[in-house]
């Protein structure tokens, strides 16, 4: 019996190509980002006290394990799949999702070491490129005045810090167990 796990590091993955394996996880990934978008209320969706109108969700974990398990290229795919859904329930609100979603990604896959590190990157990231987004697009989609925008940016910017951290932990968590389990299994099928 011979059972074949393979693990592709990040620096590994050739931009934009995806071979059959990681076009399948990509895919049923982003399907189990969709299914945490469409389920209503707690623990899938959970308004911020802040500002109610944006709230904490599960989406992007398995964007982000989709990205640790085999790449940029697979976790972008993911992301898109994941985003669909929302972008043709809500156009404006999946565009902002997809937007926040790469702002933390992307970054994170950029360096090869170091959680902390890439973390700080990836939810920095986020929140600069959120803040931009939210100061130029809240104003073109809802025509919320401009010092509105400003009022809301820092609360907005506490919003995007904690969303990463709810997608970054949870998921280096995950991918540690499925990592130890898939070791657990090549070694009992080599003593085979």
């Amino acid at each position: 019996m011979c059972i074949e796990l393979q693990f592709t590091a990040i620096s590994d993955v050739s931009p934009m190509k995806l071979n059959t394996r990681q076009l399948a996880i990509a895919s049923l990934l982003g399907a189990l980002s969709i299914i945490s978008e469409l389920a209503p209320g707690p623990p899938f969706d959970i308004q911020f006290p802040l500002y109610p109108q944006v709230s904490w969700d599960l989406t992007g974990i398995p964007m982000m394990i989709s990205l640790l398990l085999y790449g940029a290229s697979t976790g972008l795919y993911t992301s898109l799949v994941g985003c669909s859904v929302l972008m043709l329930r809500n156009p404006t609100g999946g565009l902002f999702k997809l937007i926040a979603e790469l702002a933390t990604l992307l970054p994170y896959s950029i360096l090869s070491r170091g959680v902390v590190l890439r973390s700080t990157l990836a939810t920095s990231s986020r929140v600069l490129v959120m803040t931009m987004t939210n100061y130029v697009l809240l104003q073109a989609f809802y025509s919320i005045s401009e010092s509105v925008v400003v009022g809301l940016l820092p609360v907005l910017a506490l919003f995007n810090v904690s969303q990463a951290m709810i997608n970054i932990i949870p998921s280096l968590l995950i991918t540690a167990r499925i990592r130890k389990q898939a070791s657990s299994l090549i070694q009992q099928a080599s003593s085979l």
